[in-house]
């Protein structure tokens, strides 16, 4: 697992790490430019000769901007052919930034003009504009500056994070670098893996700048992102001496008469997530096809109209419970999702449909539900636009976690899975994912590791990563074009055995 940062997080580290402990800022400035320095070195022997490069810091003139001078200075005498730009009034430098420029001039590092980037022919050029406090829109000659930075053949590096890039969303502030590498101080941040935050930001290298561990310990950053190998120790054990009543039964409640397949998929990925048992409540006319495609469940017809005496008992028969893939909008469906949501007492997870009848019959669910909206259906859920929902997924799945009292899982090219305080944002998945019954699959992973007393939101984080990881399995074999919602479920037992034989490699298992 691996925390993100907001601006405010990663300035109260850097607060501690200078008033508390005492490291002046200069120091950390100092630390923070031979990394970046010895990231440009490794750079440079991919496109050049040694130290035949060229190199131009472009900074604005607050701390960033000293960063990329500092930078600048200490490859120049390394024998680095380095040059600066300032952009921005030089009497708004802040003092750090001042006290840089007066010992790269006293290194005689050239300082040019603004149009040397057109002018002169640079291999790097370094991003050194804003730092992590930018909030407004950039425009003038900051906007043009980095319209030619981008039009600039130059490989482009970033200082902490792309210039124009909101640290705490990934939204882009009017115009952005589009950077091939981002060195970023200290700690990861939360707009260098949010989209289209992510998309400036390349490949990103968390640089070690010398902050004390309790200058990191001192903030407790609410959101996060897993790591390929997090995901055996993430999901529920497996026991030599078990049966299949030792891993939950789950109850799918899913499909209408046009639309047997969400019920296929998310039974199947329930299955495939170690479910012990599985059972579907669905149209009748479902039977034939759901059986033929997956004959392992117990499979109930649901008639005309159920009595709640019948569905009571469907109900007490589950570990956990998934509800809405292809229900339909009927009032039969709307009374069903009714029952549900008054009477289970196991982990539910709400899907599809079921989420838009779930905000006819309530404005409010218990702890023990997971809604796995996309942000359409959140929309639907929130009454907010789903432009507005795009701009920040991660503060609106937290206050709908917290409005509606359960686990929400935002979907979108980064789901957001909150519990109303932490934020999991998932790094795994693809483009190819974005096909008819990606999320059906989604819900019946989820709800196989309910019924094996997976804890609710450690459920969902869980379900969304090996969810991701399983398409990026598949799109490493066929491509993101020809990705299709079956091929999900195959890529779970891939994913799984490809970290065991890794895990045996190293002796782990």
């Amino acid at each position: 697992m691996r925390y993100l940062y907001s601006a405010m997080e990663a300035k109260e580290v850097d607060h501690h790490a200078i008033h508390t402990i005492g490291i002046p800022g200069l120091v950390l400035m100092e630390k923070a430019a031979m990394t970046v320095a010895a990231v440009l070195i490794e750079l440079g022997k991919q496109i050049g000769v040694y130290n035949q490069i060229r190199i131009l810091a472009v900074c604005g003139t607050g701390n960033n901007g000293g960063d990329g001078v500092a930078v600048a200075r200490i490859l120049h005498e390394q024998g680095y052919q380095t040059a600066i730009t300032v952009i921005g009034q030089t009497e708004h430098m802040t003092e750090d930034m001042k006290k840089q420029m007066e010992i790269a001039v006293n290194c005689e590092v050239p300082v040019l003009s603004a149009n040397s980037i057109l002018e002169e022919n640079f291999d790097i050029i370094l991003d050194g504009l804003f730092g992590i406090g930018l909030s407004r829109p950039i425009e003038g000659v900051y906007a043009e500056m980095i319209e030619r930075i981008n039009k600039s053949p130059a490989m482009v590096v970033a200082l902490d994070v792309p210039s124009g890039v909101h640290v705490g969303t990934g939204e882009i502030l009017g115009t952005a670098i589009r950077a091939e590498y981002t060195v970023t101080f200290g700690v990861n941040k939360i707009g260098l893996v949010m989209f289209p935050g992510c998309e400036c930001a390349g490949e990103i290298i968390v640089g070690d700048i010398g902050f004390p561990r309790m200058s990191c310990r001192s903030v407790n950053p609410g959101h996060y992102f897993y790591e390929k190998d997090d995901l055996l120790t993430s999901l529920p054990p497996r026991k030599k001496h078990s049966h299949k009543g030792s891993y939950g039964k789950v109850l799918i409640v899913a499909g209408c008469e046009t639309m047997a397949g969400a019920a296929c998929l998310a039974a199947k990925a329930a299955y495939a997530s170690g479910a012990g048992l599985v059972r579907v409540l669905s149209s009748e006319c479902n039977r034939d096809i759901l059986l033929e495609y997956v004959p392992e469940i117990l499979f109930t017809g649901r008639g005309e109209k159920m009595s709640e005496e019948q569905l009571r008992e469907i109900a007490d028969w589950a570990d956990s419970i998934v509800i809405g893939p292809g229900l339909g909008l009927s009032a039969e469906s709307e009374r069903i999702v009714r029952f549900f949501v008054e009477y289970s007492h196991v982990p539910t997870v709400i899907d599809g449909d079921g989420i838009r009848l779930c905000r006819r019959v309530t404005d409010g669910l218990a702890p023990n539900f997971i809604l796995t909206p996309h942000v359409k259906e959140m929309s639907v859920l929130t009454d907010i636009s789903v432009q507005k929902l795009t701009e920040n997924l991660i503060d609106t799945t937290r206050k709908a976690a917290k409005k509606w009292n359960c686990i929400i899982a935002q979907k979108d090219a980064r789901t957001v899975v909150s519990d109303g305080d932490e934020c999991y944002i998932n790094v795994s998945g693809n483009q190819g994912m974005a096909t008819g019954g990606a999320g059906d699959v989604l819900a019946g992973i989820i709800g196989g590791l309910l019924g094996q007393h997976a804890m609710p939101f450690e459920a969902a984080k869980t379900g969304v990563f090996w969810h991701g990881l399983s398409g990026d399995v598949i799109a490493a074999e066929k491509g993101t074009y020809s990705l299709m919602a079956s091929d999900l479920i195959d890529g779970m037992s891939k994913v799984v055995a490809e970290l065991k034989r890794k895990d045996e490699k190293r002796g782990v298992i």
